[in-house]
């Protein structure tokens, strides 16, 4: 593969992850707030951690998945830091409120 081919190739990858971001981060706002939207953005931010963009992108899927699940917004941020996918983070949130 010739280098130009590779660079296409990212240039399309970065792209459709930047896409992806404006995606989820749209799904955020509508169920949260546009505010609500920014702010997790800032503090999921991966210049401000040790994970790249893809994990950024699954930490605001999962963020999504838990506001979507009627989890209240702060909580829902926080919680997606811990690290665990949406579905156990759920489990542990009804057993909580058992």
């Amino acid at each position: 593969m010739a280098m130009t081919e590779i660079i296409k190739q990212l240039e399309k990858e970065i792209l459709q992850q930047r896409e992806d971001e404006q995606r989820i981060l749209n799904e955020i706002a509508a169920v949260a707030s546009l505010d609500f939207a920014q702010r997790a953005a800032g503090v999921l931010d991966p210049k401000k951690h040790f994970y790249g963009f893809e994990a950024y992108l699954i930490l605001l899927d999962n963020l999504e998945v838990l506001l979507y699940a009627g989890m209240p917004d702060d909580l829902a941020l926080e919680s997606v830091q811990c690290g665990y996918d949406a579905e156990t983070i759920l489990a542990m949130w009804r057993l909580s409120k058992v």
